[in-house]
């Protein structure tokens, strides 16, 4: 389930859920929810233990690949072949 589902269904406001997060701010935690900031492990943590498992670590993974490719399509044209490191490296991502 996407972060910012969730959050909807729970009738939670941004701001609450960077409080429950114990992140800065709003706007912060909507570049999360959008998939514009990765989440680095302790924050992955706290949104598994907050949606008790229902956003899951393949979700945030997807959330990000999505607004890569909508914002950032030259991340995965890199000339290389797919199954190069490198490109197994950035779906890694």
């Amino acid at each position: 389930m996407r972060l910012k589902l969730w959050r909807q269904t729970h009738e939670h406001t941004l701001a609450e859920m960077a409080g429950i997060l114990a992140i800065e701010n709003a706007r912060t935690y909507q570049r999360y929810e959008d998939g514009e900031n990765r989440a680095d492990a302790p924050l992955v943590e706290r949104i598994l233990a907050a949606t008790e498992g229902a956003v899951s670590l393949d979700d945030l993974h997807q959330q990000r690949l999505d607004w890569l490719r909508a914002n950032k399509p030259e991340a995965f044209n890199t000339g290389a072949p797919a199954d190069t490191p490198l490109m197994m490296e950035a779906a890694c991502r």
